[in-house]
């Protein structure tokens, strides 16, 4: 079945480690990009500004996010962390979950019919079994929600310019083999801009796509396909340094999977 506004595509989490790279990725292949932003992380798109759209609102603010995605043909969520502070309300429930729960609700009540979620594949070493449960009831959620959806499971995501890069993309490479791919193919780590792009081409496929799980195969593969089209706009992804106010300055850059809010969300919220 055919949607409209299929082009028009509405990111949260778009200043964060994956988000960016999405950002970047949708607009190389000529999407209409709105992403939601607090006004103190515009600075974080840097060039990407002149290409989007940008609305303020707070995915912990269920008021701050009405009628902000109404128009468009999909919404990609990417907010999460993989990292809690209880003590400050950073809960994993709070991170994954209920950020999930109100941006599926904003979709609903704004009529967007196509909702991707970002998920991990399996537990990354060292953290908490909590992160993977919080992430599983918000797939949950979106599931029971009466929207179309795509729920991408990625493995470990990378940069090759940082740190351990060149380690990550050879373990990349040995994932991808064909008698290795059944074994390992899910959880082996993948170049974040792959990913990016694959999310980008799943989210702007003209005719509304069934109910799936996407892996790191499938984002390999949609990632060939929108790098195969001509793309209208041919951009850079921004470069920055996060800031470093102080010590309780969590940024917006937990890889793999996104960012903290600066303070404990609303009661109202919780």
């Amino acid at each position: 079945m055919a949607r409209r506004n299929w082009n028009k595509v509405f990111v949260t989490g778009g200043t964060g480690f994956i988000g960016r790279q999405v950002v970047t990725a949708l607009v190389n292949a000529g999407a209409d990009v709105t992403v939601l932003v607090r006004p103190e992380n515009e600075e974080k798109l840097g060039s990407l500004r002149r290409h989007i759209h940008m609305v303020s609102g707070d995915v912990w603010n269920v008021a701050s996010l009405k009628g902000r995605s109404r128009g468009n043909g999909v919404v990609i969520h990417l907010v999460g962390s993989i990292r809690a502070q209880p003590e400050r309300g950073f809960t994993f429930h709070q991170l994954n979950l209920v950020s999930a729960r109100n941006a599926i609700s904003m979709a609903v009540s704004d009529g967007v019919p196509y909702f991707m979620l970002l998920s991990p594949a399996s537990r990354p070493a060292g953290v908490s079994v909590e992160y993977v449960r919080s992430k599983r009831e918000a797939e949950k959620y979106l599931r029971n929600s009466g929207l179309r959806w795509a729920i991408v499971r990625a493995p470990l995501l990378f940069d090759r310019d940082q740190s351990g890069g060149h380690f990550y993309a050879m373990l990349s490479r040995v994932g991808a083999l064909p008698f290795l791919r059944v074994f390992f193919g899910r959880r082996s780590p993948l170049p974040v801009d792959i990913a990016a792009q694959g999310i980008a081409r799943a989210a702007l496929l003209a005719e509304l796509p069934p109910n799936r799980l996407l892996y790191a195969g499938d984002l390999r593969r949609l990632g060939r396909e929108i790098v195969g089209q001509r793309q209208r706009t041919r951009i850079k992804l921004p470069q920055f340094l996060p800031r470093r106010d102080n010590g309780d300055d969590l940024g917006e850059d937990e890889t793999p999977f996104g960012w903290l809010p600066p303070k404990a969300p609303p009661e109202d919220d919780r």
